[in-house]
């Protein structure tokens, strides 16, 4: 008769390449966002997060000759990105962990780490922080997340996050803006207690998030910058870190009229995306004033210095994709 084995036992992972069973983990929402629990294909719905790990833990992650990385992507079917080395969240000794796929697969990829990260821990290999375990039966996992996502997640006077907590039986904290500069983009959420209370909090968070249609544009914005630069950082706020954080600047681009069109996007949405997530405030100049000989218009970009830099970023990538779809609309004809 074949061994039962329990899917928090270490060697049923890593080892094996077993997945484990995640099911009892996926969320059933009831009030949390004031509507039926609806959970697409039993957690097939598509999300991305950011996790803040140690370096310690990220060395864990990327395994020699990136040994790990591959089989945690294979097993979990999750795509798993990590920042740069020597590259820090704001504020932090920490890398990000970029995760995305289906809400499946990035609870699976994060199942399979921290029980490597228990494992590791046990055999006495680093400092295990920021993604670990804090004491018996305890674990800890910190996520990253733009100001207004995480609006949406607190809810109506706390309501949402509420609701995760009495659901999931995780402690759930979330950044104080005591804590944040105007400048900041972005909140950190801390979930932690027992394995399946971190792992269903984090399923509830996910789910609640890809319930608001913000979060697809976000989810778009993220994996795009991801894709052709990398894990992209937030801007550094802190001025022992960045003498230019806390200075004004302003980027005026010169952009031909169709380009201008694909800044805006539908109905302007594109432009109030990139305005919200990068806290900056972007003027185009109309097309009456345009230069009918040089047919551009002018795109300023106005906030603190790394705000500007980071729209200017979104802003290119916007451009990249349009024009990505307009080779490829001239090579189907």
């Amino acid at each position: 008769e074949r061994e039962q084995r329990s899917p928090h036992a270490p060697s049923a992972i890593m080892e094996s390449g077993a997945i484990p069973d995640m099911n009892q983990y996926l969320p059933v929402m009831s009030s949390a966002v004031g509507q039926p629990q609806e959970v697409g294909g039993n957690g097939a719905q598509q999300v991305v997060t950011k996790v803040l790990v140690s370096n310690p833990i990220a060395g864990s992650v990327i395994g020699k000759a990136g040994a790990n990385i591959e089989q945690l992507q294979r097993s979990s079917a999750a795509r798993i990105q990590l920042s740069r080395s020597g590259e820090f969240y704001p504020g932090t000794s920490d890398r990000v962990l970029l995760l995305s796929g289906s809400l499946h697969s990035v609870l699976t990829a994060i199942f399979m780490i921290l029980e490597k990260v228990s494992r590791d821990s046990l055999a006495g290999k680093g400092k295990m922080a920021m993604m670990n375990k804090r004491a018996d039966h305890e674990d800890e996992v910190k996520l990253a997340l733009s100001r207004r996502l995480c609006g949406l997640l607190i809810g109506h006077k706390g309501q949402t996050v509420r609701d995760i907590i009495n659901d999931s039986g995780a402690t759930v904290r979330v950044q104080s803006l005591s804590e944040l500069t105007p400048s900041d983009p972005e909140r950190t959420i801390t979930v932690l207690g027992a394995r399946d209370q971190v792992l269903r909090g984090v399923a509830l968070i996910l789910n609640t998030l890809s319930l608001h249609e913000q979060f697809a544009s976000y989810m778009e914005t993220t994996m795009q910058l991801a894709t052709n630069q990398g894990v992209v950082l937030p801007p550094r706020s802190s001025a022992t870190k960045n003498v230019l954080a806390q200075v004004r600047s302003q980027l005026t681009l010169y952009l031909p009229d169709d380009d201008v069109g694909a800044i805006l996007g539908r109905k302007g949405q594109n432009l109030v995306d990139i305005q919200q997530s990068a806290r900056v405030t972007i003027k185009i100049s109309d097309r009456a004033k345009m230069d009918p000989n040089a047919s551009e218009r002018e795109v300023t970009i106005m906030g603190l210095h790394g705000a500007v830099k980071l729209a200017e970023a979104m802003v290119s990538e916007k451009l990249y994709q349009s024009r990505a779809r307009s080779r490829g609309e001239e090579d189907e004809h």
